[in-house]
C-alpha cells in the first residue's frame, strides 16, 4: 500500500497545478481534502474500500449543493444536435458525476463552517503554516497567532472588551461584525462565524505564549 499513495512532498509540489483549476469534480475535492490523489480515491471507492472520512466529506459536499450553498457548473449531456442539454436536477447531476463546484464558492463554504478547517489545496495561508524546509524552529506567524495578538491588544486597551482579565471572543468578533458590515453589508461571507475564528486563535496564542 505505501507504494500506491504519493509521498507528502509530492502532494505538496503538486497542490501548485491544483490551483489553476477554477473548479473541481466531487471526487477531487474529497480527495484533497483528505489529502490523497484523486485517483485513488477512485479507487478506493470502486473497491468499496471508501474511509469514514471520505464519507462524512462527501456527504457534507453533497447535503452543500442541495441545499444552495455551494456554486456548481452543470457539465450537460451532449445532444444529436451538437448541443448540450442541461437543467437537471442537482440531485441528478451529483448521483451521474455531472458537476463542478466553483472554487471560490468551495473557499466561502468552509470560511462559514462552524469548525477551523482551511485545506491546504484550497487556502494558500494553510500550506505556509508549516515548519520551515530548513528543518529549523522557526516557525511563520500564521494568521490565528497575528489574530491572538490583536484580539488581546484590543481587550487591553479598552475593559468593554474583557471578559475578567482575559480577552472577550464574543465582544471582539460582534465589534469587527458589525464594523464590516459597515464596509462591506451583511452578506460579506465568513462574518457569522468570525467570533469562533478569534475563541480559536485566542487558544492558539494561550498555548505558543506556554512556550516561552
Amino acid at each position: 500500500m505505501a507504494d500506491i499513495f504519493p509521498s507528502t512532498r509530492t502532494q505538496d509540489e503538486c497542490l501548485r497545478y491544483w490551483d489553476l483549476a477554477d473548479s473541481l469534480k466531487i471526487n477531487m475535492i474529497v480527495a484533497l481534502w483528505c489529502d490523497v490523489s484523486p485517483s485513488d480515491i477512485e479507487w478506493l471507492i470502486k473497491g468499496h474500500q471508501s474511509t469514514h472520512c471520505v464519507d462524512a466529506k462527501r456527504a457534507a459536499i453533497e447535503d452543500a449543493l442541495i441545499a444552495g450553498r455551494l456554486e456548481y457548473i452543470d457539465e450537460g449531456i451532449p445532444s444529436s444536435d451538437g448541443k448540450l442539454w442541461m437543467d437537471s436536477a442537482v440531485s441528478v447531476l451529483i448521483s451521474e458525476n455531472r458537476l463542478r463546484i466553483k472554487k471560490e464558492s468551495l473557499r466561502r463554504w468552509f470560511e462559514d463552517m462552524p469548525i477551523d478547517d482551511r485545506p491546504e489545496f484550497l487556502f494558500e495561508e494553510a500550506r505556509t503554516q508549516k515548519e520551515l524546509p530548513d528543518g529549523s524552529d522557526i516557525h511563520e506567524m500564521n494568521s490565528n497567532l497575528a489574530i491572538g495578538v490583536m484580539a488581546e491588544m484590543l481587550a487591553e486597551s479598552a475593559g468593554k472588551f474583557k471578559h475578567g482579565d482575559k480577552p472577550n471572543a464574543s465582544t471582539i468578533g460582534e465589534a469587527i461584525r458589525q464594523r464590516a458590515e459597515q464596509k462591506f453589508g451583511e452578506n460579506k461571507h465568513g462574518l457569522t462565524a468570525f467570533h469562533r475564528r478569534i475563541t480559536k486563535a485566542l487558544q492558539i496564542w494561550n498555548e505558543e505564549k506556554k512556550r516561552f
